[in-house]
């Protein structure tokens, strides 16, 4: 990570302007195709935390009323999936900038994508690293606040 600290602050506003956006759609996502598809309150405040690693969300979700032994089952399959086939989404939409690569894994698929990022190269894992604190922490306050907003 430290050698790659650099990176970080040549484009930390995007990085972090990217991993809010992605954060926020991920919540939205859940909220809105959740009500859409008649899904349970309980089970969207079980799933909008998912985001975040299994630590995280867990806690999330004991605070707002989800069930947390739920919530980190939905975020280890969050990390499996994103270390499966990220990189094939990559090349899907033909995305090759190492740092997206990084940022994207580690924030959509915490563990899972951070660990598939650090075999794809140095330059991605230590994006990814960064990304799963980062997202982490916007979890922490974005999830109560959007639960609010939307009811």
């Amino acid at each position: 990570l430290y050698r790659q600290i650099d990176r970080f602050k040549n484009n930390w506003i995007i990085i972090v302007i990217g991993i809010a956006v992605g954060s926020i759609v991920n919540i939205i996502c859940i909220l809105y195709l959740g009500k859409l598809f008649g899904v349970t309150d309980k089970v969207i405040l079980t799933l909008a935390p998912k985001s975040a690693t299994s630590a995280i969300s867990m806690e999330i979700s004991r605070r707002i009323g989800g069930i947390p032994a739920l919530t980190v089952a939905s975020a280890a399959l969050t990390g499996i999936i994103g270390n499966a086939i990220g990189v094939s989404i990559y090349r899907l939409f033909g995305i090759e900038d190492e740092i997206a690569m990084g940022i994207g894994l580690g924030a959509a698929s915490h563990a899972g994508g951070t660990a598939k990022a650090m075999e794809l190269g140095e330059v991605q894992g230590a994006m990814a690293s960064i990304a799963i604190g980062i997202a982490g922490i916007m979890t922490v306050f974005l999830v109560p606040w959007m639960i609010w907003l939307f009811n």
